[in-house]
């Protein structure tokens, strides 16, 4: 609270030359409470009040505040006091008023009170950011932008940093008076999930930030059921310029694997197979892309590859393992599919329980929308085992890729 007090001038009256003087009204108080506690502000409100003793009731006061504000207060009372509410002027630069008291009594006796006061530009304050909530995916900061005065800056809340595998939509959110901007995480890798946290930063365009971080967020990994084959892309939110990765998983092998043939992924219209970007087993940072004139040796084998010993017979990467087709376009009408095939031929078997990814690729897309991808459920999707003579072809017990993460939204 900002409280000034201003000095104050009475004037008395005297009748007989023996009796009582007749003592009019003497202002003892006359004071500002700023609306922001640092002090005076254009645009700001203030509360100015008087107290006086003496003098015969009715009262008329009066405040006058100069150039500071148009308004004028008057008033009869019977009380000893009086206060009044203004909002001073907002100017561009700092200046200096005088506010007058004036308190006359039924007997026209009055006495007067001045307070000289210095006024300073509107101020701005810094947003504070107050809370940030996880609740699973997703994540509440709550922010405050009031300017000390009955006013609010637009605050803009954005994402800063997240670690542990993290990335959110939207990346940042405007609050025209504060409040509470939502964000939702994702994980960068959906099959390993993420688990870090995350720092925001509230700035309002005139220099004034804030920074805090998030506990916690966890997002859990997506586990594939026993036995199934799924095309899932690695992040479910993107723009037309990216790229985004999909991994073909299987869950844990109900039987040895020994290969696979004819696993095709269908595409829907507005999004292609970026050629020459397959690669096996699991993303692994710094792998080259894959050029079919040259060797594909130096190609990372991982993943569910990890349980087969290349020195058991399994044939080099350049020899005929998991080579994709041709793109079959108008499959069905408007669609695209690729065809690809896994055959490690004469290699050891993947064990019974093993799961993993097989190999991975890249799409692009042409325009914004819903993308679903598709494994096409039909007799060219199958693997054989080995171990059993009796049966040469096994289908997967389910290939349909009915999960939660087959889909990539696409924004401009």
């Amino acid at each position: 609270m900002l409280l000034i007090a201003g000095l104050c001038a009475c004037d008395t009256r005297n009748i007989g030359t023996k009796a009582q003087p007749d003592t009019g009204p003497v202002i003892t108080s006359f004071t500002v409470e700023s609306e922001d506690p640092v002090g005076l502000f254009g645009g700001c409100t203030a509360t100015f009040s008087m107290e006086w003793t003496g003098g015969t009731a009715p009262f008329e006061v009066s405040i006058d505040y100069g150039w500071a504000s148009d308004q004028t207060d008057e008033s009869q009372t019977s009380a000893n006091s009086f206060s009044s509410l203004i909002r001073i002027k907002d100017t561009a630069v700092p200046f200096t008023f005088s506010a007058e008291a004036k308190v006359i009594d039924s007997l026209g006796l009055s006495t007067r009170s001045t307070l000289t006061l210095n006024v300073m530009t509107a101020r701005n304050r810094a947003p504070v950011i107050q809370s940030i909530e996880v609740a699973g995916p997703l994540v509440e900061v709550t922010v405050d932008s009031h300017e000390g005065c009955d006013s609010y800056d637009e605050a803009t809340v954005s994402l800063d940093s997240a670690t542990g595998g993290l990335y959110c939509t939207p990346l940042s959110v405007s609050l025209p008076e504060g409040g509470t901007a939502a964000f939702t995480f994702h994980a960068t890798d959906i099959i390993a999930g993420a688990s870090g946290v995350a720092t925001f930063t509230a700035y309002d365009g005139n220099g004034g930030t804030d920074t805090d971080t998030s506990g916690t967020i966890t997002i859990p990994g997506f586990v594939l059921p026993n036995d199934t084959l799924a095309a899932i892309p690695l992040i479910d939110h993107a723009t037309v310029a990216d790229t985004v990765k999909v991994v073909v998983a299987t869950g844990p092998l109900a039987n040895p694997f020994q290969f696979m043939t004819g696993v095709s992924i269908l595409f829907p219209p507005g999004c292609k197979y970026v050629a020459n970007s397959l690669d096996y087993g699991a993303p692994v940072p710094g792998d080259p892309p894959l050029n079919p004139a040259e060797d594909k040796d130096q190609e990372t084998i991982d993943g569910i590859w990890t349980s087969v010993n290349p020195a058991a017979g399994f044939l080099g990467l350049g020899d005929n393992l998991l080579v994709p087709d041709n793109v079959i376009e108008g499959w069905p009408p408007d669609y695209s599919a690729i065809d690809f095939n896994i055959t490690p031929l004469g290699g050891s078997d993947a064990p019974a329980g093993t799961a993993g990814l097989l190999f991975n690729f890249n799409l692009e897309f042409s325009a914004p929308g819903e993308y679903r991808l598709d494994i096409l459920d039909f007799d060219e999707v199958n693997r054989t085992y080995y171990q059993d003579g009796s049966q040469a072809i096994y289908q997967w017990a389910d290939i349909s890729n009915e999960n939660e993460h087959n889909t990539v939204m696409v924004t401009p």
